[in-house]
């Protein structure tokens, strides 16, 4: 069967699918655990609102959902949120109680069907919100129901490259060098509220094989556990928390770090981005644990300490993360700091950002050998002497307007990294220059459109550029046009559409799929200018969660 009719087999089956299921809500466990549609907490799925960044700083455990929200009911009060006052503590602390549905109803608009199934007007978003939990006041936690927080997430599409990927080796897996359609991702997910005071979001992926891959791979995903509580300090209301968590910038709330950045879901054929990044984006995803402390001052300020240690060779390869995978082992640990400012103006959200970050890394290889080896001839925990380090600085910004059925969101972040290569080899290649520097930038545009943002469409520039160096850059043998510099320039544009409107359903929450359409477009492809268009990228998603 050719490739254009396995896809329009695969559409015709996930239309069929979508016409038997019921109303999209937000990530299942967090929505069946808040009892809150997707547009409350989320601009564009994983975009998050002020609402939905005072829910993660709050360490996901507000509740108010249809089921309670831990497996025993938690003392003294019995109750689960019995008031909307209680939203206060992960909210806004120190709100009195008469202000709280007022505070929520400024994060997020309840927008739905009305009786008739017509929008809702904006007015009676407060109305819903009370309804919502004077609904819960009465019953005590013993009297209502629990449920495992657990979620599914499939991600399945079809990739085109305007030419074959130079990469693809006949025989080595299931896919052609061109025109694929199959599965990229399946995921479970556990998480939410363990206490008043402690919660959890938990990963756990199958990446299925790339074009040059043999396998696909279990491993653990993102892991974010938190501690969080409110004070005061004086008349000064205070947020603070204690994360933990193995992906350097999955804990920050604001979708201009790298680990949250665009393209939220996309396939592992094609090319979706830089071939080159700094230390912060994405190298250490998973291989690392990172602790770290935060607070969030009067509503406003944004203060956060981490420190991450890379993982063991035996624990990483256990968990599924392939340790030679990154730079390698981080000597001591490697500081990261945060700080961002968020001011509202009614309807206007603004928060301007830096972050910076120092890692010191003993590569896992000297010219290719494996340095040093334990005694099963694989490599040990011990690393080599030396170290290279890699000093990144980034400022970035986020502006959000949400209007009466939209949000605009435009977004920019731009990171520096300085590089010393005292180890004097970076793998198996040896930098010709002892110090470098990296640079990347994005920025973006989002617009949703409708309720629960049932249509998103989203621009995106994006450019890396550094050092020239012949040693750790150039010509390869699958890419001769590939330039002595790092340098990639590109846009990307996405248009994603959600098939149901924000009417709940017999089984809400219970479902959630998104459909998305993704081309990347390349002016410069690791310092070619002769064929970055050979890279271009264009696919077609369907993400379904349970």
């Amino acid at each position: 069967m050719s490739a254009l009719a396995l896809l329009a087999a695969a559409v015709a089956g996930g239309a069929a699918l979508l016409m038997t299921v019921p109303s999209a809500e937000a990530l299942p466990l967090f929505a069946r655990q808040t009892g809150q549609p997707c547009g409350n907490c989320h601009t564009d799925v994983l975009g998050l609102t002020p609402f939905g960044r005072r829910f993660k700083l709050g360490g996901y455990t507000l509740g108010g959902g249809p089921f309670r929200k831990t497996l025993f009911p938690i003392p003294p009060s019995g109750k689960v949120f019995a008031t909307v006052g209680d939203l206060d503590s992960v909210l806004v602390p120190g709100s009195a109680p008469k202000d709280a549905v007022a505070e929520l109803r400024s994060y997020a608009e309840a927008v739905g069907p009305g009786e008739q199934g017509n929008s809702r007007p904006k007015g009676s978003a407060q109305q819903a919100i009370e309804k919502s939990f004077a609904a819960v006041q009465p019953q005590a936690d013993e009297e209502r129901g629990w449920f495992p927080p657990v979620a599914a997430m499939v991600i399945a599409g079809y990739t085109r490259t305007q030419a074959p990927d130079s990469n693809w080796t006949s025989g080595v897996n299931h896919w052609n060098a061109n025109d694929n359609v199959g599965l990229a991702q399946a995921s479970l997910f556990a998480g939410g509220a363990m206490s008043d005071n402690v919660g959890v979001f938990a990963q756990l992926t199958y990446g299925f094989p790339a074009i040059a891959d043999a396998t696909g791979r279990w491993g653990w995903d993102n892991v974010d556990i938190r501690y969080a509580g409110t004070g005061q300090v004086g008349d000064v209301d205070v947020l603070f928390g204690i994360t933990a968590h193995n992906n350097p910038t999955v804990q920050d709330v604001w979708n201009t770090a790298p680990a949250w950045t665009h393209p939220y879901f996309t396939t592992q054929l094609g090319f979706t981005g830089p071939a080159t990044t700094t230390v912060i984006d994405g190298q250490y995803g998973q291989r690392v644990g990172g602790l770290g402390g935060y607070l969030f001052i009067n509503d406003q300020l944004y203060l956060e300490a981490t420190g991450y240690k890379t993982l063991g060779v035996g624990a990483a390869t256990r968990l599924g993360a392939d340790p030679l995978g990154s730079l390698g082992q981080i000597a001591g640990v490697a500081p990261y700091g945060r700080v961002a400012l968020e001011q509202r103006f009614g309807d206007h959200n603004l928060m301007l950002g830096g972050f910076a970050s120092r890692f010191e890394i003993a590569p896992w290889s000297v010219a290719g050998v494996p340095v040093p080896f334990d005694l099963t001839g694989n490599p040990a925990d011990a690393p080599y002497a030396l170290t290279n380090k890699y000093t990144d600085f980034g400022v970035d910004t986020q502006y959000q307007y949400r209007g009466d059925d939209f949000w605009v969101i435009w977004k920019a972040a731009y990171i520096r990294e300085e590089q010393r290569y005292d180890a004097g080899y970076v793998g198996a290649a040896t930098p010709a220059s002892l110090t470098n520097s990296l640079n990347t930038l994005r920025v973006s545009s989002t617009m949703a459109v409708g309720g629960d943002n049932r249509v998103v469409a989203t621009g995106q520039y994006f450019r890396t550029w550094g050092s020239p160096d012949a040693g750790l850059y150039g010509p390869t043998a699958t890419d001769p046009n590939w330039g002595t510099v790092p340098d990639t320039t590109g846009f990307m544009a996405e248009l994603a559409y959600l098939p149901f409107g924000t009417g709940r359903a017999p089984y809400w929450p219970w479902f959630n799929t998104r459909l998305g359409l993704q081309y990347f477009y390349y002016t410069k492809f690791n310092g070619d200018t002769l064929t970055p268009h050979d890279k271009n990228t264009f696919i077609l998603y369907s993400t379904i969660l349970f």
